[in-house]
């Protein structure tokens, strides 16, 4: 692919054999030092995550069915559910909250990138959905994975899964624009432009999501929105 053809194993820069001792060293390394220094829980969900995105996603999805992003997205969710058991121990329903938002990230994020580069991936013979379908039906699908993202961002906001109003107020921001962008794409799903503008948004979405997930999560966060809260009211 053009977009990937620079990179150290397409360009020959690195041979798969000393790619394949590379990264099962890696991936042996990361489960030891998880399992030694964080906790057990946290190694196993780190390979299987690994090893559903090789063995999965890699070799069984992703050139064989254009549900490939939708399933394989899992395997990018897997680090969420990571990072909680490290700090917790556990794999709790909030955990599960955040793994199922970047689940539903992953179709709209992947498809609006391939209505963008699908002669590309046409190419290679990764059927896509914007590849073995069209752009219609690629920006239906991506409308309503929106749909479906935008609400499941709200769920962190019971009282059990610690989220406050900063993060409540900048959730609906960031869907609002989020849906904007999708319907825009919808009523011209041809306009590379606008897949374009999805695409990039997605990125700052996820990443902004996630800032405001660690910012409101301060105590002194809710203590400053209380005192506002009591000095406005």
């Amino acid at each position: 692919m053009e977009r990937t053809r620079h990179r150290p194993l397409p360009s020959g820069r690195v041979k798969p054999a000393h790619a394949l001792i590379f990264a099962i060293a890696l991936a042996c390394i990361s489960f030891t030092l998880l399992a030694i220094f964080v906790n057990l829980l946290s190694a196993v969900l780190a390979m299987s995550g690994i090893w559903f995105y090789v063995g999965v996603y890699t070799h069984l999805l992703k050139r064989h069915t254009s549900v490939n992003i939708v399933i394989g997205g899992a395997a990018g969710a897997i680090p969420m559910l990571v990072g909680w058991a490290g700090v917790t121990g556990t794999v709790s329903w909030t955990a599960w909250l955040l793994f199922t938002i970047v689940f539903l990230w992953t179709p709209p994020h992947f498809w609006a990138l391939a209505l963008m580069i699908g002669e590309d991936y046409a190419k290679v013979g990764v059927p896509m959905l914007p590849v073995v379908a069209d752009s219609i039906t690629a920006a239906r699908q991506i409308w309503v994975y929106s749909l479906l993202l935008i609400p499941s961002t709200f769920l962190l906001l019971q009282p059990s899964n610690g989220m406050g109003v900063i993060y409540g107020c900048s959730a609906f921001v960031l869907g609002a624009i989020f849906l904007h962008k999708a319907w825009t794409l919808l009523q011209n799903p041809e306009d590379k432009k606008s897949a374009r503008a999805l695409f990039l948004f997605s990125i700052l979405y996820m990443m902004l999501l996630c800032v405001v997930m660690v910012v409101d999560s301060f105590p002194i966060t809710h203590k400053l929105v209380r005192v506002n809260c009591k000095f406005f009211g």
